[in-house]
């Protein structure tokens, strides 16, 4: 384990432990509170009540319905309005919500920040005296506004837009209105997989949640300013209007007889690719890093040379001083070049490697091949492995990434950091289906 791998790790222990102290985590089969604190992040926690293992990852609230409703119970005092009748033909009308969020005072704090040091460095000069500006600090800074603008128009569309959500027969649209501006999406209503509550982002350490329409040409999104129970009604309704009756529970328990008869005696997995195209992410990175190296560089302030008549020793310690905040740039466009690198080569689509997961009836490998010969293997015990878990890291472009775990003597085994969810969860079944777990 790497030494940031360290300090993640106890990062992660420490907001467990913290999550355990507030009574947040819950077991993923029967919501009960665990009795004891997680031993580390790696280890599994069984439930005293149901006696079933999860990583401790695992032991928090359902992020596909943190409340439940009934589709026919609408909350009371909501302005949503419902035209139709489900199953079949159906409109929902969701106002604005009149409210701006924390997107506001983010957005104004981030453009506030970056119009002052755009500002200082793009019209304040340079220590050469010369009032041209290097070329690369424009592009450099218009990512930062970028940003600050793109959360003022977020602040802006959680105030005034209105929506509207229909489900017919053919199509389910999702049509967006603002300032007279309308914006429409549509899924095909057969090819629709699912209509959930999905963590959207975090606010303040908290999972921030909006309703999720799925489908194979893409996923509708929406409703992060509703409240819990207006999310879980409409997820409930919208689920009647797509689907009919609610479909089966793709979580239900197989019995002991059923895994016995899927396992495999031998098989052999490849990993799924990792993520497409997000190694441009990571030259993302490495470019600000260049850009805020070369900014330190080129705007650090000079000690000025004084005589030796007279020295101003004032102005020598000020400067002095002032001279290590032209350091900050430079360190940080370290670390996010760093970060950059990391990501290129994690996520570079040329490198002709191949990583499967193998078994047979004594030992599960994980094998790293190249042009059809082993580089790298690791092998354990068939009886010690007990699965595998895929569990959340976080969002890239909006899309849930997970990292799978091999569980070998009831602890995890990293196999993947980033993986695309629904991927990473199609092949953790797969290899479960065939360890008979």
């Amino acid at each position: 384990m790497t030494f940031l791998e360290k300090l993640a790790a106890k990062a992660q222990k420490a907001a467990m432990d913290k999550a355990f102290a507030k009574g947040l985590l819950r077991c993923p089969k029967c919501g009960q509170k665990p009795a004891t604190a997680p031993a580390d992040v790696d280890t599994l926690l069984r439930c005293g009540s149901c006696g079933f293992d999860a990583l401790p990852a695992e032991w928090q609230p359902d992020p596909t319905g943190v409340v439940v409703a009934d589709p026919d119970e609408i909350p009371a005092g909501t302005r949503i309005s419902r035209e139709g009748s489900a199953p079949g033909d159906c409109v929902w009308h969701i106002p604005a919500s009149g409210k701006f969020g924390f997107f506001l005072f983010f957005g104004l704090f981030w453009t506030a920040i970056t119009a002052a040091a755009s500002g200082a460095f793009l019209f304040g000069g340079n220590k050469g005296g010369s009032e041209t500006q290097p070329w690369f600090l424009y592009p450099f800074f218009a990512i930062f506004w970028a940003i600050g603008l793109g959360m003022l128009y977020a602040a802006l569309r959680n105030k005034y837009a209105r929506h509207r959500i229909t489900v017919t027969r053919d199509l389910v649209t999702l049509r967006r209105e603002m300032f007279g501006r309308v914006k429409e999406k549509s899924l095909v209503t057969t090819q629709v997989g699912s209509v959930a509550q999905v963590e959207f982002y975090q606010q303040n350490y908290q999972p921030v949640y909006g309703v999720e329409i799925r489908g194979q040409g893409g996923k509708l999104r929406f409703g992060t300013t509703l409240r819990e129970e207006e999310k879980a009604w409409l997820v409930a309704d919208i689920k009647r209007a797509v689907f009919g009756e609610a479909p089966a529970s793709p979580g239900a328990a197989a019995s002991p007889a059923m895994l016995a008869a899927r396992r495999q005696s031998s098989f052999s997995f490849p990993l799924p690719p990792g993520p497409k195209g997000h190694w441009i992410m990571g030259v993302f990175f490495v470019l600000i890093g260049l850009g805020a190296i070369a900014m330190g560089v080129f705007h650090g302030p000079d000690i000025p040379k004084h005589g030796k008549d007279g020295v101003d020793w004032f102005a020598v310690v000020f400067d002095a001083l002032f001279s290590l905040f032209s350091l900050i740039p430079i360190i940080v466009g370290l670390v996010f070049g760093g970060i950059g690198v990391l990501f290129i080569r994690s996520t570079w689509p040329g490198r002709q490697r191949e990583v499967r997961l193998e078994g047979d009836e004594t030992q599960v490998a994980l094998r790293t091949y190249q042009h059809g010969r082993v580089l790298k293997e690791q092998s354990f015990p068939r009886s010690s492995v007990s699965g595998v878990r895929a569990t959340g890291t976080g969002h890239v472009n909006g899309k849930p990434m997970k990292r799978i775990d091999l569980i070998v003597d009831g602890k995890a085994r990293r196999i993947t950091m980033w993986t695309e969810g629904d991927a990473a969860d199609v092949w953790a079944d797969d290899v479960n289906r065939a360890l008979g777990s």
